[in-house]
């Protein structure tokens, strides 16, 4: 009886996208629940026979997240209960201002709005850039940002309260130098655009994880100085 909101991968599936996608990998589900109801859900799955609480939002060292393993037969899935979707010092996206934009599919399941569900996924994404870049990622932003109704408009607004747009802007001018698909975006950020222009799947790989941290991910963030003594 508590409202969540699948996310990431987890939204793919349940807005049938997934199924556009001839292969997406998907380590474990992500689920989004207000704070207020956290300490509920883990006593919810901690008294289940097929859960196993591997490590409770308290005491982890991601703020907010609770990961379970759920057991269906013989097979572990790994479950990622989310109140927070990073530190604040990373970027700004409040779990409140995503339910109160989301729309509901359901009693208590809560789909972010379209323009939510891609700025999710490159925040995500820019949280992790420093060691793993899909082949599949300018593929998923396509399926994103074609859904219909989406409004460019309504996500750079989105984007630009996170602190994370100039990382937004670099993604999808990638995006949009590969998919032919103008971004409209409003602001121009001079680093983020040179980096466009250069980026390449090959050359991501074959960089250093410690300059793929100076390029990818200190340069975007809040807090640079707080990331990198952290």
């Amino acid at each position: 009886n508590i409202k969540y909101m699948p996310i990431k991968g987890a939204y793919l599936i349940c807005t049938g996208l997934a199924e556009k996608m001839k292969e997406r990998a998907i380590r474990d589900i992500d689920i989004l629940v207000n704070e207020s109801d956290m300490q509920t859900v883990c006593d919810y799955f901690s008294n289940l026979d097929n859960t196993r609480l591997l490590r409770n939002y308290t005491n982890y060292y991601m703020p907010a997240k609770t990961l379970i393993y759920y057991k269906i037969d013989k097979i572990y899935i790994s479950v990622e209960i989310h109140c927070q979707l990073n530190f604040p010092q990373r970027y700004l996206l409040h779990p409140s201002d995503l339910f109160d934009r989301s729309s509901n599919n359901g009693s208590f399941v809560c789909l972010p709005s379209k323009e939510d569900s891609l700025l999710i996924f490159l925040c995500h994404l820019q949280s992790h850039i420093h060691k793993e870049f899909k082949k599949t990622t300018f593929e998923e932003i396509d399926l994103l940002v074609t859904q219909e109704d989406f409004d460019w408009g309504k996500f750079w607004k989105f984007s630009y309260y996170t602190g994370l747009d100039s990382f937004h802007y670099f993604m999808l001018k990638s995006y949009e130098k590969r998919h032919n698909n103008s971004v409209n975006a409003p602001r121009y950020h001079f680093y983020a655009a040179v980096l466009a222009k250069v980026f390449t799947y090959r050359l991501y790989l074959h960089l250093p994880q410690w300059l793929k941290r100076i390029f990818f991910d200190i340069p975007f963030v809040r807090k640079p100085v707080w990331l990198i003594f952290h």
